[in-house]
């Protein structure tokens, strides 16, 4: 007979760090123990999503039925979330999710996910791995340059990581200038920073071939600073896809992300003598003034960069990417207010 829910149990998990037991076993109180074996399936993709699961004990397994066939998409063990997207979005569930060891999961319907939503701390936590959840379940964009070369664009992924890091150590010494203001190589860490984000202060695309999805040939990224509505963008094509209107593109694209994410004004550093990347600038209503010693402070609007795609390519980027963006905004109008 499994042991019944208290805040005590809830308590070390990694998503309720910090968070007064007390307070968890107001929540218990409206959640129930489920055990599972190795091989059940606990959701199934196509199901309604009305309950979801804080796994205690175990591990569960993420799988995406394809037409060819069933894909991995995550391991998840004792202190993950499981479930949630489908409750909060109030739609079907989107994948199957499946025991692999014997398990032991703390279950709840909407009630008690509000309950945890209205922690602030979890609020952002959840928020946060919804955003990664749904950058890793979106499909590809198709899109055209405008020499009519088709592309494919999505989020960058932490996945993506190997690709990644092989892509920059293949950029030319003047590339690397321009991208880091360095000739040098960026560190391991650098490269961590640059894929393991978080799609909500931090967001970046990759642009695919649309041959080969394995081969990306440029990134752009924006990430929120100071002031909710700023971000700093920045962008990097490999050498051999330069001059191709990849960077206009990605200006746009980057600013449809920005708008859905709530951002209005964006701004970079440039190096005067990239005259590339300045003459891409200056395809939007942007002013420019020097930073330091041959660098330029550019800023502009979203929605002017935005403005550079064609309007069918702007649109289904912004469909795309909005959830990401704002985590489906978690089912919510305002942010969590806490206890009273």
């Amino acid at each position: 007979m499994l042991e019944p829910l208290t805040g005590r149990l809830l308590a070390p998990l990694s998503l309720l760090e910090g968070v007064d037991v007390d307070r968890l076993d107001r929540i218990a109180v409206r959640m129930w123990p489920r055990h599972a074996d190795a091989g059940q399936v606990l959701f199934r993709q196509g199901d309604p999503g009305d309950t979801f699961g804080l796994v205690l004990q175990g591990q569960v397994q993420v799988t995406l039925e394809t037409t060819d066939g069933s894909r991995l998409l995550a391991d998840a063990t004792a202190g993950s979330i499981v479930g949630e997207l489908s409750l909060l979005r109030r739609q079907p569930r989107t994948a199957t999710i499946t025991a692999v060891t014997p398990t032991v999961l703390a279950m709840g319907k909407a009630a008690a996910l509000e309950l945890l939503l209205d922690i602030p701390e979890v609020h952002d936590r959840v928020r946060r791995l919804a955003s990664a959840r749904l950058a890793r379940d979106l499909r590809p964009v198709r899109a055209l340059l405008k020499d009519g070369s088709p592309i494919l664009v999505r989020p960058l992924l932490a996945e993506d990581r190997a690709a990644f890091d092989s892509e920059l150590h293949r950029l030319s010494k003047v590339s690397l200038r321009r991208r880091f203001f360095s000739a040098a190589d960026p560190s391991e860490s650098m490269v961590d920073y640059l894929v393991h984000i978080d799609y909500v202060d931090h967001f970046a695309w990759v642009v695919l071939d649309s041959d080969d999805h394995r081969q990306g040939l440029a990134t752009a990224r924006f990430v929120r600073l100071a002031h909710p509505d700023e971000a700093e963008m920045a962008f990097g094509t490999a050498d051999r896809h330069q001059g191709r209107g990849i960077g206009t593109f990605l200006l746009g694209a980057i600013g449809v992300a920005a708008v859905e994410a709530g951002i209005t004004k964006l701004f970079g550093h440039v190096l005067e003598d990239n005259a590339a990347m300045r003459a891409v600038f200056a395809k939007v209503d942007s002013a420019s003034h020097f930073d330091e010693p041959g660098v330029l402070l550019v800023k502009t609007e979203a929605a002017a960069a935005a403005a550079l795609l064609p309007e069918a390519t702007r649109h289904e980027l912004a469909a795309a990417v909005h959830d990401v963006v704002t985590a489906a905004s978690l089912a919510l109008t305002s942010p969590p207010t806490g206890e009273g």
